[in-house]
């Protein structure tokens, strides 16, 4: 290797770091997740905190919500078509291209979720 292919080598990992720093996803751990059953709050869990809170209704319809640091996701459902489960991880990052945007919905079991993102001080 010639000293100006390392030179351009270096360049170009220097400014690759840098864009990485000035550029790099907020940790999304501002925030909270708010739980609805049938319409009414459930719960209310911090982003910065994880946890499974389990939401057996008694009637056959059991929800499992996982919050991992910075975001949120359906673990499992007892509903038949599992579109809840399958809306994957919510983050603040994510929200923004997801189709139901910061919210996760299990219709059949009348359980939803919402992401609220605090702005960082």
């Amino acid at each position: 290797m010639k000293r100006i292919d390392l030179v351009v080598i270096g360049t170009v990992l220097a400014l690759a770091a840098i864009l990485l720093l000035l550029f790099r996803a907020p940790s999304g751990a501002e925030g909270y997740a708010v739980v609805y059953v049938n319409d009414e709050e459930y719960a209310r869990l911090p982003l910065d905190t994880p946890a499974t809170l389990t939401i057996d209704q008694g009637d056959g319809k059991v929800n499992v919500v996982e919050i991992f640091k910075g975001g949120v996701r359906m673990q499992s459902a007892s509903c038949h078509n599992q579109l809840c489960v399958q809306q994957g991880d919510v983050t603040p990052q994510s929200a923004a291209h997801a189709a139901l945007k910061n919210w996760i919905v299990c219709l059949p079991n009348g359980v939803s979720i919402e992401l609220v993102a605090e702005d960082a001080p």
